[in-house]
């Protein structure tokens, strides 16, 4: 090409850009054309070509952003990227909760009769939460309420009470907890859930049963009951009429479920990147098949199959190839029969579920303690996160970052701090973990159970030979006083001003919000009121932890927080200063 070539500006990206591009080149391309007015044709030309522009340059910027983990907003494409090094989003967990049946009659609850389900009374517009038991239980008339009126003493630490054995039909590995219902007492007390291990039948003729843990404080005997026919539940509801597959017979057949989102309970074991699997069971020609995390290990002859899950909770099937599993001939009808519901929606109160499934002996139902281990399903932000994590752990704990991200991984457990303490003069690696989605404040401390999973699973990915093992630790939680003068513009209102004050600020102390040894600075505090409308300036009159001496307001310092320490919203006070009443 001859003459003047024409500049392009690659950095353009807009409307205007391409536009005001296009217009500079006539000059250089076509000097007689001289009209730039709107109506003229070749400029409405103009417009249209650098409308489609903007258009096109906007897709290719979000192809390049949705290719890289980092810079990636979709959850599809988060999704697929992480499937590229094996990691599935993880789906949620369904809640479980006790459940206490009195029946009027025994009754065994056999797998005819299953699932047995439950569910809240609801109130008027709102959708009833259905829990069920998927295994054969027995129930006991006898075990509705057993009185203690007469046992003697009922002391803190007590493992053991004798009944007569006309009283009960308890046998080991019941779960049973003991109930006082004082007078005037609006609620009963409850003990925790315990497991019967042993019974014995002593020379006087009455039985000693036998129960771990220990009762964590006395009871009253001539008030106290002990509660036998108890059974858990998870949250969900069995899907029956899912429409038949039919295979193909094809290489690598899949089906997508109709319903989500499908109940994933956590395994006995997590060995395994993803911490819960579904409740699900396929039967092909009605043969049961088995269900592997990944088909990669399993053979031409293996009946296994394999789930994903997409963007939109949607669980689909996959079948093998015949080289990596077993591939359902064609015209085989393929029968999915699983479960749908989970998430912190199932972290119903005590009490909550009282409907039952219809059986005649059946009279009354309950959950005598919340449901708990609900969880919603993982967040892109956060899986953006624990996907890399679970690739740079590789599920064994060396370095005390993998050990953090190792608990963080478990089912129950929101946030974690490793460091190396001493045991008996040997080296021990202490792990700090505070629960998954505290709803209280303050939050609660881990329990006894989680404590132990969490230990199980780190030693048993430890090296030999590094450390003496592991321990798990309790929180501290710091409540953080804050007092703000807030002082207002002249025509703002007072009481949406300090409305939303408070709320940013218990926001900045939320448990996503802070992490352990976090301090709190006062400079976060300034940056998140300074957007509030109407708010002029701020003064903080109070800033620091209660267990501490309050500062000088001259003085104000950020707020040291320990490494196993973690801090949430104490006392907030907001006095405002001007404004409208």
């Amino acid at each position: 090409m001859t003459g003047r070539q024409p500049r392009i500006d690659y950095v353009t990206k807009d409307y205007e850009g391409f536009k005001q591009g296009m217009l500079n080149q006539i000059p250089l391309l076509l000097p007689d054309w001289t009209d730039r007015g709107e109506s003229d044709f070749g400029v409405v030309l103009v417009e249209l070509v650098a409308y489609v522009a903007d258009i096109l340059s906007y897709y290719q910027d979000r192809v390049a952003n949705e290719a890289f983990l980092p810079t990636a907003t979709q959850r599809r494409s988060v999704t697929e990227l992480l499937r590229l090094i094996g990691y599935q989003i993880d789906p949620g967990l369904a809640a479980s909760a006790v459940i206490h049946v009195d029946v009027s009659a025994d009754h065994d609850v056999d797998a005819a009769q299953l699932p047995f389900q439950v569910r809240t009374a609801g109130r008027p517009g709102e959708a009833n939460v259905r829990f069920e038991v998927t295994r054969a239980f027995n129930l006991r008339q006898l075990n509705n309420r057993i009185s203690l009126a007469a046992v003697a003493a009922l002391p803190g630490g007590a493992t053991a009470v004798e009944l007569p054995p006309d009283a009960h039909r308890l046998a080991p590995g019941d779960e049973i907890y003991l109930e006082e219902q004082a007078q005037g007492a609006p609620r009963p007390r409850r003990s925790p859930l315990l497991t019967v291990t042993t019974i014995r039948r002593l020379a006087n003729g009455d039985d000693e049963v036998s129960w771990l843990p220990p009762l964590p404080q006395p009871f009253t005997p001539a008030v106290t009951s002990l509660r036998g026919n108890n059974v858990t539940a998870t949250h969900g509801a069995t899907v029956t009429d899912e429409p038949v597959f039919v295979a193909d017979g094809t290489s690598g057949q899949r089906f997508a479920l109709a319903r989500t989102p499908v109940t994933h309970l956590l395994g006995k074991e997590n060995t395994g990147r993803r911490r819960s699997r579904p409740e699900l069971e396929i039967r092909v020609d009605g043969a049961p098949w088995q269900q592997v995390e990944s088909l990669f290990a399993s053979g031409p002859a293996d009946q296994h199959y394999a789930t994903e899950i997409d963007e939109n909770d949607v669980l689909t099937v996959v079948f093998g190839t015949g080289a990596r599993g077993s591939v359902p001939p064609a015209g085989a009808e393929v029968r999915a029969r699983y479960r749908v519901g989970l998430g912190v929606v199932g972290n119903v109160g005590a009490e909550a579920l009282t409907v039952p499934t219809a059986l005649a002996e059946v009279t009354a139902v309950t959950n005598p303690f919340p449901s708990e281990g609900g969880a919603d399903r993982e967040s892109t932000a956060e899986a953006k996160i624990a996907g890399p994590g679970s690739v740079i752990a590789q599920e064994r704990a060396v370095t005390l970052e993998d050990y953090r991200l190792l608990a963080e991984g478990l089912a129950g457990v929101g946030k974690a701090k490793a460091r190396v303490g001493l045991r008996g003069g040997y080296k021990v690696v202490q792990v700090v973990i505070a629960p998954e989605n505290p709803n209280t404040v303050p939050p609660p401390p881990p329990s006894a159970e989680l404590r132990a999973t969490v230990a199980r699973h780190l030693e048993s990915r430890m090296p030999v030979n590094r450390m003496a093992g592991v321990e798990v630790l309790d929180p501290v939680y710091v409540p953080i006083d804050i007092t703000v003068e807030a002082h207002l513009r002249a025509e703002a209102g007072q009481s949406q001003v300090i409305e939303q004050v408070r709320l940013l600020l218990n926001g900045l102390l939320a448990f996503p919000a802070q992490d352990f040894g976090r301090p709190v600075r006062a400079g976060d505090v300034f940056s998140a009121l300074f957007p509030v409308p109407g708010l002029e300036f701020v003064l903080l009159r109070r800033f620091g932890r209660r267990d501490r001496p309050a500062t000088d307001a001259a003085t104000l310092a950020d707020i040291p927080i320990g490494e196993n320490e973690l801090a949430f919203a104490g006392t907030i006070v907001v006095v405002p200063v001007g404004g409208v009443r």
